[in-house]
C-alpha cells in the first residue's frame, strides 16, 4: 500500500467530519486538494472509502475498516512521541479524560496536581452523563474515565480511587430534616427527585431499595445533579446525590443530610478503560499517579472537601 501519512491525516479529518469542505478548512487547504489525495489514496488501495448519497458524504464499509487502522496508526504515533520524551526525562503530549457529572467536583483537583508534576501534558476533560461514558469507552474515546458504576457487560479494566458515598438530602425545612435514624420505609412517605435513567447514583439507590424489598416511584425525574440540588433547595422534594457534589450545600446549611437508617451508601469511584487498550504513557503515568503517589486520592480529595467545608462554615 503506498500511502503518505499526510493522506491518511486528510483522509481521518474527512472521516471525522463527512465534509471534503469542512475538513479543508480544518487543515488549512482548498477543497480540490483534499479530493485529490482521498481519489489518490483510493486509487492506491482499489477501493472506494467514502460515497456520497444526494450532498451526504458516508464512509463505505472498507473506509469504516481503514478509519479504525488509521487512528490505530496514529495512536502509535502519539505513544512513541509520549514514550520518546519520556526517555528524555520529559513526558510530553496529550491526555484525554472524560468522568462523569457526579465526579466534576473533585476530578479537576486531580488534574490539577497531575499537570503540577507533567506540566508538558496536555490536559484535555471532558464531563458527560453515564450513558454518554459507556458510549465513549465503546467506542473508545478517551485514554481513561472516571465513574461509579461500572458497566458488567464490557471487557473493562477498574482502578478503585476513592469511596463514593451516597446521601440522602433535603431543604433544612423538610419534616424528615431534624429526625435521627429515619426508616427506610419512611422515604416512601415523602416526594422524591431521582436522576435520569441510566444514571449511576439512580442506579445504586434503586439496586439497594430492591434489595430492602423496597420500591420508590419518583415525584421528578431531572437530568443532572445541579438541577435536582435545586430543585431540593426550592423543597420539591428528597434525593440522592453524591456527597462530593454537595458540600457547598450542605457546609452553607442550603441543604441538609437526612440521618437515614443504612446511609450513606458507600460505592467508589474508578478509573477505567478497556481490558485490550493500549494505555498511553501519559494515561499510565496517570494511573499510577492516582494509585501510588504519596498524596493519595483519597487525601487530595478529603482535604478539598475539609477546606471547603471549613472555609464556608466560618463565613
Amino acid at each position: 500500500m503506498r500511502a503518505t501519512l499526510h493522506q491518511l491525516k486528510i483522509f481521518q479529518q474527512v472521516a471525522a467530519l463527512m465534509s471534503y469542505s469542512a475538513a479543508a478548512n480544518q487543515l488549512n487547504l482548498t477543497q480540490p486538494a483534499v479530493s485529490i489525495q482521498i481519489k489518490q489514496l483510493e486509487e492506491n488501495l482499489g477501493l472506494a472509502l467514502f460515497e456520497k448519497i444526494g450532498k451526504q458524504v458516508f464512509l463505505t464499509s472498507a473506509g469504516k475498516e481503514f478509519n479504525a487502522f488509521c487512528m490505530d496508526i496514529f495512536t502509535r504515533i502519539d505513544n512513541m512521541d509520549m514514550k520518546l520524551s519520556a526517555m528524555k526525562g520529559q513526558l510530553e503530549g496529550d491526555f484525554h479524560l472524560a468522568a462523569v457529572t457526579s465526579a466534576k467536583y473533585f476530578t479537576p483537583h486531580l488534574l490539577g496536581a497531575f499537570h503540577k508534576r507533567y506540566p508538558k501534558v496536555n490536559l484535555h476533560l471532558d464531563v458527560v452523563n453515564r450513558g454518554q461514558i459507556i458510549q465513549r469507552l465503546k467506542d473508545n474515546e478517551d485514554d481513561l474515565v472516571i465513574m461509579g458504576l461500572v458497566p458488567g457487560n464490557l471487557p473493562l479494566t477498574r482502578h478503585p480511587i476513592i469511596d463514593n458515598p451516597i446521601i440522602i438530602v433535603a431543604n433544612p425545612a423538610h419534616p424528615l430534616a431534624k429526625k435521627k435514624k429515619i426508616p427506610l420505609a419512611d422515604l416512601l412517605k415523602h416526594d422524591f427527585i431521582f436522576r435520569e435513567n441510566g444514571s449511576g447514583t439512580r442506579k445504586a439507590l434503586e439496586d439497594f431499595l430492591l434489595s430492602n424489598q423496597l420500591k420508590l416511584t419518583p415525584s421528578m425525574v431531572l437530568g443532572s445533579s445541579e438541577t435536582i440540588k435545586q430543585a431540593v433547595m426550592a423543597d420539591l422534594g428528597i434525593s440522592a446525590l453524591s456527597r462530593h457534589s454537595v458540600t457547598l450545600e450542605l457546609a452553607t446549611n442550603s441543604l441538609v443530610e437526612l440521618d437515614v437508617l443504612d446511609f450513606p451508601l458507600i460505592r467508589s469511584w474508578y478509573l477505567v478503560h478497556h481490558e485490550t487498550k493500549r494505555l498511553s504513557p501519559a494515561a499510565q503515568t496517570f494511573i499510577d499517579f492516582i494509585l501510588y503517589e504519596k498524596e493519595t486520592v483519597a487525601s487530595l480529595c478529603n482535604r478539598f472537601l475539609e477546606t471547603h467545608f471549613i472555609s464556608h462554615r466560618n463565613k
